[in-house]
């Protein structure tokens, strides 16, 4: 995976039917998205994350990976090589 360049991403909110594997809504600031590899589940393409969870309220939890379902991604902006 290659990181996306440039200041930090807002935090992205993805409810428990968009990503895998975890229970309730996951708050993340992708930092990282395999575009390369994307995996076929449920009919649709899901990806591999990577970036730094937070809680409801705002709090750091620490590094975090996930399988997101791909549609809820294209609004982040796509890895780019210089």
């Amino acid at each position: 995976m290659d990181a996306n360049r440039g200041p930090n991403r807002p935090v992205s909110h993805f409810a428990e039917t968009d990503y895998c594997y975890g229970t309730g809504s996951l708050d993340l600031r992708v930092e990282r998205v395999d575009w390369n590899r994307p995996i076929q589940r449920d009919g649709e393409n899901w990806y591999e994350v990577e970036g730094v969870e937070f809680t409801p309220d705002g709090r750091e939890i620490g590094r975090r990976q996930a399988l997101v379902r791909g549609r809820r991604l294209s609004a982040l902006p796509r890895n780019t090589r210089s």
